[in-house]
């Protein structure tokens, strides 16, 4: 008998690995569907509030996976997940740190897509 996949599980795991990746206390994370089966996880965070208006040091971070992204990922082995979530968050945590960087970026906003082949990779690696 083959058991269904838990989606909400799914969601969770990667939520709860990304807010552990962009640790603070004023971290929160979200996901969200569209019209086109696109699923985003938003996550957001203070980064420097005692140096700012809290306003402004505000960042987020948009990570994207399309309907089947995601299907692929909540059909992966739990070893696989594991390597694949990590990966990614660090992936994710990368571009975060790099826009913050970049002069000509809106703040600390970024967006990471995550394609099919992007996810095997990262569950290989």
């Amino acid at each position: 008998m083959k058991q269904s996949i838990d989606m909400e599980q799914r969601l969770t795991e990667i939520e709860h690995a990304l807010s552990r990746r962009f640790a603070s206390p004023s971290t929160s994370v979200t996901h969200l569907a569209d019209s086109k089966g696109h699923l985003t996880f938003q996550v957001s965070w203070v980064e420097s509030a005692a140096q700012m208006n809290i306003l402004d040091a505000r960042c987020a971070l948009s990570v994207v996976l399309a309907s089947r992204t995601m299907n692929r990922y909540a059909s992966m082995s739990a070893a696989d997940r594991v390597r694949a979530r990590e990966r990614l968050c660090g992936i994710a945590r990368d571009k975060a740190r790099d826009a913050q960087r970049e002069p000509h970026t809106a703040g600390c906003n970024t967006t990471l897509d995550v394609s099919e082949p992007m996810l095997e990779d990262a569950a290989r690696a």
